[in-house]
């Protein structure tokens, strides 16, 4: 396969994010709950385990399963941002768009400070062919959270496949490299890609 084809086929890596009815940044479950103004409680909460289990069909690829059961969540706990963001992607990975949009945007009304909630738009209108809007949405994640690995890999991807703006896209792949901590193999093999391929450019320029 070409870098392109592998890029295209991980450009949804970072659709999965769970949130355990928080409006944390990060991919792992969280234990604490906000109000939806951004505020967390000092103190974790237990969680009713219908949505860990929820939870835990997600991470098992079940979507359709877990939806009744965040939507059971959601009665109880209208006020919290975290779950909308884990019934959007459910709703996303099922085939549900507009669905999607509406609870990603509950989200936001709910926790307008809230990164993950900008970051999992951007995928969504990424998907739909909406890149402006997509950009928006990654920039504003970005801006409230300059910290946002997860935030930077994907902008990385839009600007590299999809508005064709390599430079921009080396960039935000090595920030991401930078902030994840991790050995992210698969970038940096894009990164290295996107070197030699730019390299390669200002050779041809040159001349």
């Amino acid at each position: 396969m070409s870098p392109f084809l592998n890029r295209g086929l991980l450009a949804g890596f970072a659709s999965l994010l769970l949130l355990s009815a928080c409006s944390s940044t990060s991919t792992r479950p969280q234990q604490s709950t906000d109000s939806g103004t951004g505020t967390q409680q000092a103190a974790p909460v237990k969680l009713p385990r219908s949505y860990d289990k929820a939870l835990v069909l997600m991470q098992s690829d079940d979507y359709q399963a877990a939806i009744p059961l965040l939507q059971a969540f959601i009665e109880k706990k209208p006020q919290l941002a975290g779950p909308y963001i884990n019934l959007g992607i459910a709703y996303q990975n099922t085939g549900q768009a507009e669905a999607a949009l509406t609870a990603l945007n509950k989200a936001v009304d709910l926790n307008p400070a809230n990164a993950a909630a900008f970051q999992q738009l951007g995928i969504l209108y990424r998907e739909q062919g909406k890149f402006d809007a997509a950009l928006d949405a990654y920039n504003t994640a970005l801006t409230l959270d300059t910290g946002y690995a997860l935030a930077h890999r994907n902008v990385g991807i839009l600007y590299d496949l999809y508005l064709q703006q390599p430079a921009l896209a080396l960039d935000h792949y090595r920030k991401y490299l930078e902030l994840s901590g991790t050995d992210d193999q698969t970038v940096s093999r894009w990164v290295v890609d996107l070197e030699r391929r730019s390299g390669s450019t200002q050779a041809r320029a040159a001349q």
